[in-house]
């Protein structure tokens, strides 16, 4: 019995002390969780307020219950906006990353000047949007751009990258795709350097070529970049605004409408505050639907 209790008595110290432990720990993150609550929870909350409201950039707010949610999911250009912004992810993403990685894999191999080179690929990922916008501006110009200038030679006509609603929106992901590539070729060459070479030296030794050390050693030892890159990818690809702003403005037809795009011009232009803050709660529930699924199916895998 004696036993017993002191058993009894050495849990309730450690389950005591441990709560001390949990304490002090909340303790010191206390600062982060008020400016997490102050800057992200808070404004959310704010955001999921002004959804029941309509509010011009003067009145005071009228509550409107459902009005906006109505008025939403009735919006055909609000369907249209959230398919572009999944069909751009699906088209940017895995360019990118597949671009990224070859990449990646060539300046591993390249052992002088690989700095020089890593900081010219880096350089489209530090350019301002407008800076890259207007490269690209003149780069796809029907009339004198190089891409036409190719075009012209090759089939012996220019081709409309931006005018046509058929080209527009894999125009944009393809000066996106540009834009990122310095930024995942270096970090997936980070991770490639990361690796222990002793296992690529074993798997040579035992015949394997370079392709099967790709997929039996590098894929499978990078799994958790990847696990980071697609969800940042995905969270940040949400939000394409930027190139879509200056290059097309939405068009031609809304080919290029998407939804920040539209939050955007709901706010500044219409100064439907109600209108667009429900829209930007859609994109917000988008990211935290698509996060999770996605970390529930990389964790599966895993």
């Amino acid at each position: 019995m004696h036993q017993r209790f002191s058993r009894q008595a050495h849990r309730s110290l450690r389950r005591r002390h441990e709560l001390k432990k949990t304490l002090r720990a909340y303790l010191f993150l206390s600062p982060f969780l008020i400016f997490f609550a102050a800057f992200l929870f808070l404004p959310v909350a704010f955001l999921f307020w002004l959804t029941f409201h309509a509010e011009g950039i003067l009145a005071p707010p009228t509550f409107v219950g459902l009005a906006n949610w109505r008025r939403t999911f009735a919006d055909p250009l609000v369907l249209k906006t959230i398919a572009n912004t999944l069909l751009y992810c699906l088209m940017a993403i895995p360019a990118v990353f597949v671009l990224a990685m070859v990449l990646a894999l060539a300046l591993r191999s390249i052992q002088r000047g690989r700095t020089l080179i890593r900081t010219l690929i880096y350089l489209p990922t530090l350019q301002p949007s407008l800076v890259v916008a207007l490269i690209w501006t003149f780069v796809l110009h029907p009339d004198f751009g190089i891409l036409n200038v190719v075009a012209r030679a090759a089939i012996g006509r220019p081709i409309n990258f931006l005018g046509e609603p058929s080209n527009a929106l894999a125009t944009i992901a393809m000066v996106e795709v540009w834009r990122g590539l310095g930024f995942w070729s270096v970090l997936f060459l980070s991770g490639l350097m990361a690796l222990p070479i002793e296992l690529y030296y074993a798997a040579e030794l035992e015949g394997a070529g370079p392709v099967r050390r790709f997929f039996a050693l590098t894929l499978p030892l990078l799994k958790p970049i990847f696990y980071f890159s697609v969800i940042f990818a995905t969270i940040v690809n949400l939000q394409l605004f930027d190139s879509v702003f200056a290059l097309t403005d939405g068009g031609p037809a809304h080919a290029t409408a998407t939804v920040t795009w539209y939050v955007y011009r709901s706010l500044f232009d219409f100064a439907d505050i109600g209108f667009g803050s429900t829209l930007s709660f859609v994109l917000v529930l988008v990211v935290l639907v698509l996060t999770a699924a996605q970390t529930y199916l990389l964790r599966e895998k895993s």
